[in-house]
């Protein structure tokens, strides 16, 4: 139970640490909300070298000493600073493409940003293994993590020296990115690069300089970029009576937004024909603190639905990839290489996160990408819970390459979709959002498919997670 608690931490701590780190990154940006998460990571790093040092062989008869007492808390002290910094540093990829990135370019740069932590997680399945040297009968085949095992042929102080080994690399790894961040890592870039970027910026510097006029809910500004005619002077505002909205379409400005059209597209769309309604609702939001812009998203339906939805495909996600080797040894007992299995998935995922993200930036279709793609998720989760039924490890592998495929691929789709739906709301503060979803649902689902395959049968808990999949897409219907 303890063992398990080291993993577990990372999704409790996501959920009351998500206001603060999207708060961080809204007021302080993002240098000072990558450099506190590479710090804490480093710290988490060394501190458990430190617990490595200090523990003894369990099988040791000799009494409890200092050491062995103090090693294990250090080590869940590492861990849970570990689990902190990946809660400010999940929310980055969304808020950095926005920030650096062209228009056709975002939602590319979002999949790669959700890739490397994937692809991280898939460097977990293979290296530590390989590293370090564990006896095969010291290996639980009642868990999906390794566990040590009181037996007589395992050889404590070579795995120690293993562990260590691999503990001091991995530290020296999380402290190299501390040099390009504090030195050459900037919180955005001279010039923005789209419209929708300046317009957020100057609704900022307005707010903090405090200018904003007292009949701002009955004026709306206008912005006219003179420096893409060619003037020297800036950009100048007008304010202009604003036009009430009644209508069911959302509207920016002079343009219709549709759930499968852009509203950083439209953007841009004003720039090419000099025309640059900053609206109503656009510059009250942008000077609207963190708890405001807060509470007004959550009073968006069509975001809260995509907030459970996603919430629920990830969280389906999360439980398969910790309770996968529990799955599959029910089917294939005595085989060893269904541990790949899971690595497979992984490695189709940075595949889908990438081709998702490109057809997005091609197409802008917003929610017939995402419906798409969870459709196909649908089906690759059945077909992967009848495929167990088969008992055919090729066919296992196959269909969890899909599964993976299109599971994560939905990633950063829901990202884009979800930074649409509320701009021009930080895209910080929605992914923040989103990955919380994912962690409680993460929790609830975990813990409630391990208690079916205890009581009941490996089938049922797919056939549970496969109706969560269909949950979740009529959620978005």
């Amino acid at each position: 139970m303890a063992v398990d608690w080291l993993a577990m931490v990372y999704l409790l701590a996501y959920i009351p640490l998500i206001v603060p780190a999207t708060w961080l990154l809204e007021r302080f940006g993002l240098r000072a909300t990558i450099l506190l998460a590479v710090l804490l990571n480093v710290l988490g790093a060394w501190l458990k070298c430190v617990a490595g040092v200090l523990a003894v062989d369990p099988r040791n008869p000799e009494p409890m000493n200092p050491g062995k007492a103090a090693a294990f808390p250090l080590l869940m002290l590492a861990q849970t600073l570990d689990a902190i910094a990946q809660v400010f540093i999940l929310g980055v990829p969304a808020q950095l493409a926005a920030t650096w990135f062209g228009e056709k370019e975002i939602s590319t740069a979002t999949s790669i940003g959700v890739l490397a932590n994937q692809l991280g997680v898939a460097i977990g399945f293979c290296i530590p293994p390989e590293v370090v040297r564990v006896p095969s009968s010291s290996l639980s085949p009642a868990n999906s993590t390794i566990g040590f095992q009181n037996s007589t042929d395992m050889n404590y102080p070579i795995v120690h020296k293993d562990m260590m080994y691999f503990l001091y690399i991995s530290a020296a790894l999380n402290t190299l990115p501390i040099l390009p961040v504090l030195f050459f890592f900037k919180s955005e870039p001279p010039t923005q690069p789209t419209f929708a970027q300046h317009v957020r910026k100057l609704a900022k510097v307005r707010s903090r300089l405090k200018v904003a006029t007292s009949d701002s809910i009955s004026t709306s500004a206008v912005i006219e970029p003179a420096s893409i005619n060619g003037s020297a002077n800036g950009p100048t505002t007008k304010i202009v009576p604003s036009i009430g909205r009644t209508d069911p379409v959302i509207t920016d400005g002079l343009y219709p937004i549709t759930s499968e059209s852009s509203v950083r597209t439209t953007a841009k769309d004003r720039e090419e024909n000099l025309q640059s309604p900053l609206t109503e609702t656009d510059r009250e939001l942008g000077q609207l603190g963190f708890k405001q812009q807060l509470f007004y998203i959550l009073r968006n339906p069509h975001f809260v639905l995509l907030v459970l939805s996603y919430g629920i495909n990830t969280g389906v996600y999360y439980a398969l990839g910790t309770l996968l080797n529990l799955l599959l040894q029910a089917y294939f007992p005595n085989e060893k290489s269904i541990g790949w299995i899971g690595f497979t998935m992984i490695v189709a995922g940075i595949v889908g996160s990438i081709l998702a993200g490109i057809i997005l930036d091609r197409s802008k279709r917003y929610k017939l990408v995402i419906v798409s793609i969870y459709v196909l998720t649908l089906l690759s989760m059945a077909a992967f819970t009848g495929v167990l039924l088969v008992k055919s490890l090729a066919l296992a592998f196959i269909s969890s390459f899909f599964l993976g495929f299109t599971m994560t691929g939905l990633l950063p789709i829901g990202f884009e979709f979800a930074a649409e739906l509320t701009y021009p709301v930080n895209e910080g503060l929605t992914s923040g959002l989103l990955n919380a979803s994912c962690q409680i649902f993460g929790i609830i689902f975990t813990t409630s498919g391990s208690h079916m395959i205890g009581v009941f049968d490996v089938k049922y808990c797919n056939t549970f997670f496969t109706c969560l999949i269909a949950l979740g897409l009529g959620l978005l219907g």
